[in-house]
């Protein structure tokens, strides 16, 4: 791939929401489907935004795969690496509440650990890709079943020995993937110890480390102390806004800060998540990487809020991929909203916000 990319590694699937909202599961009598999954996602929200995004999965040969297969295509993302397997293309069933919010309530077609997303073949990754590329994102999921769990592995390994990559985690943990919650923990804890950047919500920092969530928000600085070798942290806390904290060049001083929500009409907050974090990494892409980025604490925080205006435009349709802004839509949010005046910002000594 020519110019700035992102490699997005993991699952491809349908986030099937029910119509009736503020229905348990067992009440639902019917569902619409929407292509999702935290790595398609980031994948198609930087391409949308406008730089470049090679996903990489394992996907179905079957009619949703082909669906999504099309959809990738359309929205400018190179499926070079996606490989298609004979099994379902995973299925998830979404309960929703009154406010937008959104439960995973199980699955549809398979059990967990049958879905396509399970089985991406290691000797089959764009090894020189990953070298090349300006980032690497994984989410967690995929490391509940199968080879695909040893592809994320090998995969950061090939990010690291590149000379730019960055790689980026999302622990975005989903119980319902998981067989064993206190094996899940100690596999994630392992594999994100190996990122650059952990992208982590204040609830999943109470979880993997016993930090209130309420002090994950207003100190991100104590969360980045947990990676020896993290060069930020990106602490996501829904309406109640997001945080983050870098370590500067050099490594002697922290920037931190708290940026709010912005104020839009909340349709569905599914992928929201998601788009926050295609949109800092679009905007660290464009101001030449992270190096450059953290460089300007200026810059660093506008990233954050340009992440947030992402965040908050896909609240305001349903589904994850269908709302994902353009650059453009962000930045007019952004100017709406006047961003920037409120939150707060900390530079050096490791302070929070």
């Amino acid at each position: 791939m020519a110019g700035r990319y992102l490699v997005s590694l993991g699952e491809a699937l349908y986030d099937c929401l029910a119509d009736q909202i503020g229905k348990p599961k067992d009440e639902v009598t019917s569902w619409t489907p929407f292509p999702g999954g935290a790595p398609a996602n980031v994948a198609t929200g930087v391409a949308r935004l406008g730089a470049g995004a090679l996903f990489v999965s394992a996907i179905g040969k079957d009619d949703l795969g082909d669906e999504f297969v099309a959809l990738l295509k359309e929205r400018s993302v190179d499926t070079s690496a996606v490989q298609r397997v004979d099994r379902p293309t995973r299925d998830i069933l979404v309960v929703r509440s009154p406010d937008g919010d959104r439960e995973f309530a199980g699955f549809g077609k398979a059990k967990s650990h049958e879905y396509a997303d399970c089985f991406l073949d290691p000797a089959g990754l764009p090894e020189e890709k990953i070298k090349g590329a300006d980032a690497l994102v994984t989410g967690t999921l995929g490391l509940a079943c199968g080879p695909t769990a040893d592809a994320m592995r090998r995969a950061v390994s090939l990010a690291r020995e590149g000379s730019h990559c960055t790689v980026v985690i999302d622990v975005n943990w989903r119980p319902v993937f998981w067989d064993d919650e206190a094996s899940a923990k100690a596999t994630v804890l392992e594999y994100i110890q190996q990122a650059h950047i952990l992208k982590v919500t204040d609830e999943e920092v109470e979880w993997l480390y016993g930090i209130p969530a309420a002090e994950a928000l207003a100190h991100p600085e104590r969360v980045l102390e947990k990676g020896s070798g993290w060069r930020g942290v990106l602490v996501s806390a829904g309406e109640k806004g997001s945080a983050y904290a870098f370590r500067a060049p050099g490594g002697k001083m922290d920037m931190s800060g708290v940026v709010p929500v912005m104020d839009v009409k909340v349709a569905d907050t599914t992928g929201a998540g998601d788009a926050y974090l295609a949109g800092f990494l679009f905007y660290m892409l464009m101001c030449g990487g992270l190096d450059s980025l953290v460089a300007d604490h200026g810059k660093l925080r506008r990233g954050v809020e340009f992440a947030t205006a992402c965040g908050a435009f896909t609240c305001t349709k349903p589904g994850a991929i269908g709302a994902q802004p353009t650059a453009a839509e962000a930045e007019a949010l952004l100017a709406s909203q006047g961003a920037g005046a409120g939150g707060s910002t900390t530079a050096g000594g490791g302070g929070g916000a």
